[in-house]
């Protein structure tokens, strides 16, 4: 087969960035182009993700087994951070493909692959082209390796510049959130403690008016009624409280898959639907320093959010992910307790105000618990982020490595 001019190659792929909607989502169609003007009998695409450090396939292929994601400290990605040049598998290179399918389950042989090409652009190392091409064509590698680290030379700094923005307006909106956090964390101790008193002295009345009305079941059922409606208000004033009052922290050092897995133990099994798996996977042996106790308070409000939400779905799970992931330099590491759960999603409607203080869908709730959770994290100088779509809702609770 022919390979067609790298240039037309070059002219799609660039028209296929314009037409994407962002550079990210012309990744799922890159490998398609590629097998359209080289003769590739098979064709993954390995991208960095923003999050998780890890590498995430794209290929336009079939297959009946699903490709797995890669950590960026698997040899394959490591062995080709530095090296711009292509690996064919021949004689010399076997005891490197080897190496890379040890730390991949199988990756390469299971797919056929004889050829990797890495992605840089600049400074930017972020992907990997892992390819089974014909031994007949392996004189196209050359000029496979110049058109793929050309587009990537286009692709890569758009995507990019993406992701800083992205964190950019996120960082800005994170600081004007927890502005008006402190704000209303001042409101909110002053309301709490104005309150307290007359709802008191509304409690004590209406318990007297019940006494001495005898059995009178009308008065008797409004005095039940009011004696519920002033509980329900003393426990917004109480959660008003906590939410207003962050003492001293309480540093400890714990790992965190231990912490997790303790908190879990700690949960009445009848709080646990049957129905309902929980997963705790954890990349490797992470240790932070914290307050374990806020930190616990926060897992497992997020943790009752996700069972609630899955509450009469039928099956479903929870799935918790500890990983460490850095921006650009390692020395900028923080630690990320992700909480997946399968349930319906936030509706689209209110994604954006379900950290805002009293917002809240539930019948009897306060529109605290999420908010109160947020100040939490700020506090342990880290911060919660929340993902959601019609597959579930994921919750990070990211702490920082220092």
């Amino acid at each position: 087969m022919r390979t067609r001019h790298r240039e037309e190659f070059l002219v799609t792929t660039a028209a296929a960035l314009q037409s994407a909607r962002s550079a990210r989502d012309f990744l799922a169609s890159f490998s398609a182009i590629l097998r359209r003007y080289f003769p590739l009998e098979r064709c993954i695409v390995y991208f960095k993700e923003p999050e998780g450090n890890v590498f995430k396939p794209y290929s336009d292929d079939d297959t009946s087994v699903p490709l797995p994601l890669i950590p960026e400290e698997a040899d394959l990605v490591e062995s080709f951070t530095g090296r711009r040049e292509p690996m064919v598998d021949g004689p010399r290179t076997r005891m490197y493909f080897e190496l890379f399918d040890r730390g991949t389950r199988g990756l390469l042989a299971g797919n056929g692959v004889n050829l990797i090409i890495p992605l840089h652009a600049r400074s930017y190392f972020r992907g990997l082209l892992l390819a089974r091409i014909d031994r007949s064509d392996l004189a196209a590698v050359h000029e496979l390796t110049v058109a793929v680290q050309t587009a990537a030379v286009m692709f890569i700094p758009l995507i990019e510049a993406e992701r800083l923005e992205f964190a950019n307006d996120k960082n800005f909106y994170r600081l004007f959130k927890f502005d008006r956090l402190v704000l209303v964390g001042q409101m909110a101790a002053s309301l709490a403690h104005e309150l307290r008193t007359p709802l008191t002295t509304v409690l004590f009345e209406a318990t007297a008016i019940k006494g001495r009305t005898g059995n009178d079941g009308a008065i008797a059922a409004s005095c039940e009624k009011i004696n519920r409606e002033i509980n329900r208000a003393g426990r917004l004033v109480e959660s008003l409280l906590v939410f207003s009052k962050f003492k001293g922290l309480n540093l400890s050092h714990f790992p965190l898959r231990e912490f997790v897995e303790r908190t879990l133990a700690e949960i009445p099994p009848k709080k646990i639907p049957d129905s309902v798996e929980i997963r705790v996977r954890a990349e490797r042996e992470i240790r932070v320093a914290s307050d374990s106790d806020r930190l616990k308070q926060v897992f497992m409000n997020v943790l009752f959010n996700a069972l609630e939400a899955m509450a009469g779905k039928g099956n479903g799970s929870i799935d918790i992910r500890i990983y460490s992931e850095y921006d650009e330099l390692p020395r900028n590491i923080h630690h990320v307790i992700a909480i997946r759960d399968s349930g319906p999603g936030i509706p689209d409607a209110i994604k954006d105000r379900v950290l805002e203080p009293f917002f809240t869908t539930k019948k009897e709730g306060t529109g605290l618990g999420l908010y109160i959770s947020y100040s939490i994290m700020k506090t342990l100088k880290g911060d919660l982020e929340i993902h959601s779509s019609g597959q579930g809702t994921q919750v990070n609770l990211i702490l920082p490595a220092r």
